[in-house]
C-alpha cells in the first residue's frame, strides 16, 4: 500500500533513466490484473504513456532538426551568361557572342554559421529545460488526480458507513413503532433520512467513477485499467520549515530555466552581431568568345559596402530581450515565494485541523452518537436528537477526508513549485 502521497521528482537525466527502466514493470504490475494502483506506479506509467509528454517529445526532435539546419553551409551557385548577340554590325546575330560559365560561393566573414549553430544548440537546451518543466507539471497533475481518486474512494466508503448507520436507525425505529412506543411518523422520518444517505452514496459512486476516468486519461488510458487506489490519506509526511523550503526554491526547474534561456538570448545577440559583416561572394569561371573561338578565365569578388549597420535594430532587440529576462526572473521568483508561503500556510492549517478532528472532535461525536442511540432506545431522547447526532458525525468524518486531501494536495503543489520532494531525502512509496 502507498503510504505517502508526495511526489519524488528525479534529476533530469540519471535518475530519470533509472525511473524509466523500472516504469515498464510498474505499469505492467498495476494494469495486468487490475491490481491496486499506488502513486509510484501511477507516476511511472505517466512517464511512459502520458499523451502530453509523448507529444512534447517531438519538440526535442524539432530542436535537433534546427541544429542540423543551422549547420548547413550555403550551396555554390552556377551561372551561365551570354553577351554581345543580336546586335548590329559586328555584333549582329551571334558573331560577337561571348558565353560565360561562372561558379560563385559565399564566404562567411562574420562567423554567422558558427553563431547560428550556437543559437540552435542553445534553443535545444531550452527545449530540454521546457520538457523538464512539462514533466513536473504532468507528474504533479497525475498526483493530484490520484489524490482526488483516493479521496473519492474514502468519501464513498464514508457514504456507505453512513447509509449503514441510517439502516440501523430505521430498524431501531421500526422496533419501537411495532412496540407502539413511538408514532409511525418517526419511521417515515428515519426512512427519509436513509433515502438521503442513499442518494449521497450513489453520488459518491459517480464521483469516484469520474475521477478514476480522469486519472486514466492522465495515464494514457481510454478506460481505467487499474484496480482500487492504494493510498493512506491519513498518513501525513513530515514537512520542512518554510525557510528551508524557500531556500530550495531557487533550484526549481522553473527558475533554473531562466539560466538556460539567458544563454539562448546571449547567443542571439552574438548571432545578430555576426550578421553585421555580410558574406563575401567570390566567383570564377570560363568565357568563350564566339568570333575568335577563344577561351579565357574570369574571376570576381563581390563585397557589400557597410554604409549602414543593417543589424543595429536586431542587436538592440536581442539585448533588450536579454535584459528583460532578468526582470522577468525576479518577478517570477517573488511570485513563487509568495505562492509557496500561501500554500504552506494552508497546508499547515489542514494538518492542524485534521489532528484536532482526529484527537478530539471525532471521538466526542462518536460518543455522542452512541449516547443518543442508547437514549433513543430508552425513550430519553427524541428521533430528531438521534438523527442530528448522526448527521453531525457524518459531516465531521467528511471534514477529516477533506482536510487530509487538502494537506496532500498542498504538498503536491509545493513539490511542483520546488520540482523536488518536500523532504530532500524522502523515499518514494
Amino acid at each position: 500500500m502507498s503510504k505517502r502521497l508526495f511526489i519524488h521528482f528525479p534529476r533530469p537525466l540519471r535518475a530519470l533513466a533509472v525511473l524509466l527502466a523500472c516504469a515498464g514493470s510498474a505499469a505492467h504490475a498495476a494494469t495486468a490484473s487490475g491490481d491496486p494502483l499506488t502513486l509510484s506506479e501511477a507516476l511511472a506509467i505517466a512517464l511512459l504513456k502520458n499523451p502530453s509528454l509523448q507529444a512534447y517529445a517531438f519538440e526535442s526532435r524539432v530542436a535537433e532538426a534546427r541544429v542540423l539546419q543551422a549547420g548547413i553551409r550555403p550551396n555554390p551557385e552556377l551561372a551561365v551568361g551570354v553577351e554581345n548577340f543580336l546586335g548590329t554590325g559586328a555584333l549582329s546575330g551571334v558573331k560577337g557572342l561571348e558565353t560565360t560559365l561562372q561558379l560563385s560561393q559565399i564566404i562567411d566573414l562574420g562567423g554567422s554559421l558558427t553563431r547560428r549553430v550556437e543559437t540552435a544548440e542553445s534553443e535545444r537546451a531550452l527545449v530540454g529545460a521546457d520538457y523538464e518543466t512539462k514533466r513536473i507539471e504532468v507528474l504533479a497533475e497525475v498526483a493530484r488526480r490520484f489524490t482526488e481518486a483516493a479521496a473519492d474512494a474514502e468519501r464513498l466508503a464514508a457514504a456507505r458507513r453512513a447509509r449503514e448507520i441510517g439502516e440501523q436507525t430505521v430498524a431501531t425505529v421500526r422496533v419501537r413503532v411495532e412496540a407502539a412506543v413511538v408514532s409511525p411518523m418517526e419511521l417515515n422520518k428515519a426512512r427519509t433520512a436513509l433515502a438521503l444517505l442513499q442518494i449521497e452514496e450513489e453520488h459518491a459512486e459517480h464521483e469516484l467513477a469520474a475521477c478514476r476516468q480522469s486519472l486514466a486519461a492522465a495515464l494514457g488510458y481510454a478506460e481505467p485499467m487499474f484496480g482500487s487506489i492504494s493510498a493512506d490519506l491519513l498518513k501525513l509526511p513530515s514537512v520542512s520549515e518554510f525557510a528551508a523550503l524557500a531556500a530550495r526554491l531557487e533550484k526549481s526547474p522553473v527558475l533554473s530555466r531562466f539560466a538556460v534561456e539567458a544563454r539562448w538570448r546571449e547567443a542571439q545577440v552574438r548571432l545578430a552581431q555576426s550578421l553585421r559583416r555580410s558574406g563575401l561572394r567570390v566567383s570564377g569561371g570560363l568565357r568563350r568568345v564566339e568570333n575568335t573561338d577563344d577561351f579565357g578565365f574570369v574571376a570576381g569578388v563581390s563585397i557589400p559596402l557597410p554604409m549602414r549597420d543593417q543589424q543595429q535594430g536586431a542587436i538592440r532587440e536581442a539585448r533588450e530581450r536579454r535584459a528583460q529576462l532578468d526582470v522577468s526572473a525576479e518577478a517570477l521568483r517573488l511570485e513563487m515565494r509568495a505562492t509557496l508561503f500561501a500554500v504552506y500556510q494552508e497546508m499547515m492549517h489542514a494538518r492542524t485541523a485534521l489532528m484536532q478532528l482526529q484527537r478530539e472532535v471525532i471521538p466526542s461525536a462518536e460518543e455522542t452518537l452512541v449516547l443518543a442511540d442508547q437514549g433513543y432506545r430508552a425513550g430519553r431522547f427524541s428521533l430528531l436528537e438521534l438523527l442530528d447526532a448522526q448527521k453531525s458525525l457524518i459531516e465531521l468524518r467528511a471534514q477529516v477526508v477533506a482536510n487530509a486531501t487538502a494537506f496532500h494536495l498542498h504538498v503536491i503543489e509545493i513539490e511542483r513549485l520546488l520540482g523536488a520532494p518536500i523532504l530532500p531525502d524522502a523515499p518514494r512509496s
